[in-house]
């Protein structure tokens, strides 16, 4: 009697998808009916808001900006363009992490909303398990493309630094063969001028005999020089002493030649002014006959007029 009875009951139970159905439904908490039921209620009223505002009737149907949003978060989808496994520019990087902030807010929507759709399905908890599965494998897209964008980009950092540092070191070496090569040069320099400085010393050593030779003979010549000199002006102080008593008579002859020089000179001046007033006597001599000849004019003859007085001389 037991037995058939469980057969019966086993034969009374639906079977196939209604069965799997009903076990997930009756394996639904209270709780999640109840959160389900909230979610529905949400949703309906989200979507029935602008009708309600408007008058009109109750329609289920999202408003065009919810319907233009991500309608099902495929991980795969997400940025096809970028790989994770090739490894990017740092331009590609700074675009990927734009592309990463913007998407991910539209994604977390999106999985929301589907969460939220689940619920008005009969099969709750599968759909909320396929949702959770592509939330963490969207998840691991988005945050791998961060991954490696920052990567790209810490990569360009650390070349960016390599470079500079390897242009400071260039610079540094650069500076470094500047201040060799002036240092080389000041010490050619120095070399050059100590070894000039060295033939100069040898040479006036060489010629350090010559040069005492040299002033040995100036030393005598000035000597000869000194007593020439010495015995110039003990000759001339003679001759001054012997012609001191001629002095007086020698001043006298300079005093006369100087008056006969002064009486020439003075015949001269007269003479010279004599010349020239006669010069001017004869000038005057001749201004007169010319004055008195123009005044006589010719004699006019017979059936002539009379010529005209001539101007007077001025």
């Amino acid at each position: 009697m037991e037995a058939r009875a469980s057969g019966d009951a086993r034969a009374s139970r639906p079977r196939g998808p209604d069965a799997r159905a009903t076990s997930a439904t009756r394996a639904a908490s209270p709780t999640l009916r109840a959160l389900a039921a909230a979610a529905f209620a949400l949703a309906t009223a989200a979507a029935a808001g602008p009708a309600l505002a408007e008058g009109g009737d109750v329609e289920t149907s999202p408003p065009p900006s919810v319907a233009a949003r991500i309608e099902r978060v495929e991980p795969g989808a997400l940025l096809p363009g970028l790989r994770t496994d090739v490894p990017m520019d740092a331009d590609t990087a700074r675009g990927a992490l734009r592309s990463v902030r913007s998407l991910r807010p539209e994604v977390e929507d999106a999985l929301v909303r589907e969460k939220i759709a689940c619920y008005r399905r009969f099969l709750v908890n599968g759909c909320l398990a396929d949702v959770a599965r592509r939330e963490r494998l969207a998840g691991d897209r988005l945050d791998g493309i961060e991954v490696a964008a920052n990567q790209a980009l810490r990569e360009e950092a650390a070349l960016e630094l390599n470079r500079r540092a390897a242009e400071a070191l260039a610079r540094r070496d650069a500076d470094a063969d500047a201040e060799a090569a002036r240092r080389e040069e000041n010490r050619r320099t120095f070399e050059a001028r100590r070894a000039a400085t060295a033939a100069e010393t040898a040479a006036r050593e060489r010629d350090a005999a010559a040069l005492a030779a040299r002033e040995a003979a100036n030393r005598g010549e000035r000597e000869r020089r000194r007593a020439e000199n010495a015995a110039r002006r003990e000759e001339a102080a003679r001759r001054a002493r012997e012609d001191a008593p001629n002095a007086a008579a020698r001043a006298r002859e300079i005093e006369e030649n100087r008056r006969l020089a002064a009486e020439r000179a003075e015949r001269e001046r007269e003479a010279a002014r004599e010349r020239r007033e006669a010069a001017e006597r004869r000038a005057a001599e001749q201004a007169e006959a010319e004055r008195r000849r123009q005044e006589r004019g010719p004699r006019a003859g017979p059936g002539t007029a009379p010529a005209a007085p001539a101007a007077p001389p001025r």
